[in-house]
């Protein structure tokens, strides 16, 4: 089965150079095509992160440098549809350049959704969570795998699962996006034209093996839109939940987030929504990818692990 990494950059080289580090001390990571896509315009920094990677151990690596500023939104919906669309990958790791990887992240995802493909209703999986537990508490927690609403970061898409839900992704992309840069975006329309009416459908339900219970789950977005997230993000999760997808991650982190500084981030953002504190193992301890997984319902308390609407 075809297995690709999209890496994704603009102009945080020192970010980019972490993630890189770390993609490279993944030795799963060099039996996956790697497709390194750079947004364009004044601001980027092509040069110096095409030179990053080609110091690297990497062989064969695919380069797409945009000759303008695409916006990432464009930049991100344009990448899977060349690898899907036209490259036929079964699967695709989606990285951006902002995140430290654990040395078996890689081959933990790839496990994952292998092993998530006996159920019916998994769109993604990753292997990044925010986890409040101790890490003593964490040790029993290695094989748990939960429901998320996160940020898409270091997740992983089948080709069978984009078939399904890329009208909506390509239904957002040619109304609001090809006609204006992503920095001004409609964020009005986006929300109460376009979100709110997929939020009003009847959510459909996929037939077969479910693996996430009814109670575990939570929509990603409210029907009435007020503050939600208008990202190209957004939609994918949209666009997951009204085909009757969950998303799920492990309980124990295998990466830690490190945008600090970026286009939705700032250090005032990045406290707020809880990365100061990740209480993640020591990544470079987290060598050996679990035997199998198990969904886990309920914590320690045995309270119901619900996630909370996408942020």
């Amino acid at each position: 089965m075809s297995n690709a990494i999209l890496l994704l950059g603009f102009n945080r080289v020192d970010y980019f150079g972490q993630t890189l580090a770390a993609l490279q001390a993944n030795d799963a990571a060099h039996d996956c095509d790697l497709h390194v896509y750079l947004d364009g315009g004044e601001k980027a920094k092509q040069d110096e992160i095409v030179a990053l990677v080609k110091a690297s151990t990497f062989e064969n690596v695919n380069y797409v440098l945009r000759d303008k500023n695409w916006g990432i939104g464009r930049h991100l919906i344009d990448a899977r549809r060349t690898l899907f669309d036209e490259l036929n990958y079964e699967r695709v790791i989606l990285l951006e350049d902002d995140m430290i990887l654990a040395p078996s992240y890689i081959q933990t995802v790839l496990d994952l959704s292998k092993w998530s493909q006996q159920y019916c209703d998994v769109g993604t999986v990753m292997a990044y969570n925010i986890n409040a537990d101790s890490l003593e508490q964490q040790q029993s927690q290695h094989q748990h795998v939960i429901a998320t609403n996160r940020h898409f970061w270091g997740y992983v898409l089948t080709r069978d699962v984009w078939q399904i839900i890329k009208p909506i992704v390509y239904d957002f992309e040619s109304k609001y996006l090809m006609k204006t840069s992503y920095a001004k975006r409609s964020h009005f329309r986006i929300r109460w034209m376009f979100m709110r009416s997929w939020m009003s459908k009847k959510r459909q339900a996929r037939s077969g093996k479910r693996m996430v219970p009814d109670e575990c789950l939570s929509a990603p977005f409210p029907k009435i839109p007020r503050k939600s997230p208008t990202s190209q993000d957004a939609i994918t999760a949209l666009a997951l939940w009204h085909h009757g997808f969950t998303r799920i991650t492990t309980r124990v982190s295998r990466a830690q987030y490190i945008g600090v500084e970026g286009f939705s981030f700032s250090p005032e953002v990045y406290a707020q929504m809880g990365f100061e504190d990740q209480n993640t193992p020591d990544l470079a301890t987290l060598t050996q990818v679990p035997e199998t997984f198990q969904f886990t319902a309920k914590d320690q308390q045995g309270n119901t692990i619900k996630p909370r609407p996408y942020e």
